[in-house]
């Protein structure tokens, strides 16, 4: 089974109630908790945990800023930047893949079948708005 490699560490944006700032690196390996492959949020990556509508947050387990926290910041980081690393090179994912992370992620963590499930098939339905949104961000520059 995958594994993260270290704890979350942020911090709170003054003035910003939605969004933190990592202290330290996240990094999670996919697979296995030393797999060939993982994602590294890096030091200073801003995130908003998991985009779970507000009326959400008061059913079991789907608080963005509950115990799944490092798999929405890991989420987030594929949408922003999708990236996966190995020890010699790097490789774009999907959205599909991102998303499937997310739910890999959230076995890890204890999340139940259903909650892995639910999250797993809002980040499907809504989000590519965001993926497109970062897409696009990309050409732009």
């Amino acid at each position: 089974m995958a594994g993260f490699l270290s704890p979350l560490r942020i911090e709170e944006i003054p003035g910003d109630d939605q969004h933190w700032r990592l202290l330290e690196p996240c990094i999670y390996h996919l697979g296995e908790p030393d797999g060939q492959e993982w994602v590294e949020v890096p030091v200073g990556f801003v995130t908003d945990f998991g985009s779970i509508p507000r009326l959400f947050w008061n059913l079991p387990d789907l608080s963005p800023f509950g115990k799944f926290r490092r798999g929405y910041v890991v989420h987030d980081k594929l949408y922003i930047a999708p990236v996966i690393r190995t020890l010699t090179s790097a490789r774009a994912t999907t959205r599909a893949e991102a998303d499937a992370i997310l739910r890999e992620a959230l076995q890890v963590l204890g999340a139940s079948w259903a909650t892995r499930h639910l999250i797993y098939c809002g980040v499907r339905v809504g989000g590519w708005v965001a993926w497109r949104r970062y897409r696009a961000a990309e050409q732009d520059v």
